[in-house]
């Protein structure tokens, strides 16, 4: 397999620091690594965010204007060469190092994950992550990865990723989605994260990131524990109203679609039909 994951980055040196950098971060443990890819390579992704059928439409109030492809099937050669590398042996090894957490597997299904973008006025609500696979009901998400495909993004545009307090009340830090910058953090209930802020792009630009999903095997059946947005210090009665019920909704469809009842290719053609 062609690698295309810059090991640069990862020398034994390296390593050692982004372990502590992981471990010692606040609100929680993340960090932060440039030119993540081979910069030839990414740039060659940007042709797969053009939206079409394959597209699933996540927008309603927490993730407005969100849109995401995850269907492996659909994908071309160089999507899949992407994947590949982050579930390879070796790119594993690399993270169960700097975070020690053992027996690390990236999600094939890319369950939520996959190519996301958010366009002009969109945003995505702090929240913390769904915490059980859907259809695999031992598996734990752990960790998230996201590497941002934005050339020429620039901060007037907003989408800031923001990393707030462990009781999701305050904004702590917050990371620029620059190209070929990769983040990648802890996920549990306590990892509130977002980007509240309307996206101020103009209207043929959108927010374009990459994101991987991280579990572990556990020995139990999970209880599935899904999406938890929230809203912010300042925010409208309306406003709250609004979040609560849109994650009460997700809630509801969380369930529908682990018994299988329903699923994204459905809400998606529902969601269309609403927007039109």
């Amino acid at each position: 397999m062609k690698e295309i994951i810059n090991y640069k980055n990862f020398s034994e040196k390296k390593t050692v620091l982004l372990k502590k950098k992981f471990t010692n971060n606040k609100p929680f443990p993340h960090i932060i690594i440039d030119n993540f890819f081979n910069k030839k390579f990414l740039d060659k992704i940007i042709k797969y965010y053009k939206i079409n059928d394959n597209w699933i439409n996540y927008s309603f109030v927490n993730n407005f204007k969100k849109f995401g492809f995850n269907d492996r099937s659909k994908m071309g050669p160089d999507l899949k060469l992407l994947f590949d590398n982050l579930a390879s042996k070796k790119f594993v090894d690399k993270l169960v190092k700097i975070t020690k957490i053992e027996k690390l597997f990236l999600d094939k299904s890319l369950d939520g994950g996959g190519l996301h973008q958010i366009f002009q006025n969109g945003y995505l609500n702090i929240h913390t992550d769904f915490a059980s696979h859907t259809t695999k009901h031992n598996w734990k998400r752990v960790l998230n990865i996201l590497v941002y495909v934005n050339k020429d993004w620039k901060k007037e545009y907003n989408g800031n990723l923001e990393l707030w307090n462990s009781k999701g009340k305050k904004k702590i830090t917050e990371i620029f989605p620059k190209f070929n910058r990769c983040v990648i953090f802890l996920t549990d209930d306590i990892s509130y994260h977002g980007h509240p802020k309307k996206l101020k792009c103009p209207s043929n630009l959108s927010r374009k990131s990459i994101a991987a999903y991280y579990f572990i095997v556990k020995k139990r059946k999970l209880k599935l524990r899904p999406t938890n947005y929230i809203s912010r210090p300042g925010d409208s009665v309306k406003d709250r109203f609004l979040i609560n019920f849109d994650k009460q909704l997700n809630n509801f469809y969380s369930i529908l679609k682990r018994k299988k009842i329903l699923n994204d290719k459905i809400i998606t053609k529902i969601l269309n039909t609403l927007t039109k």
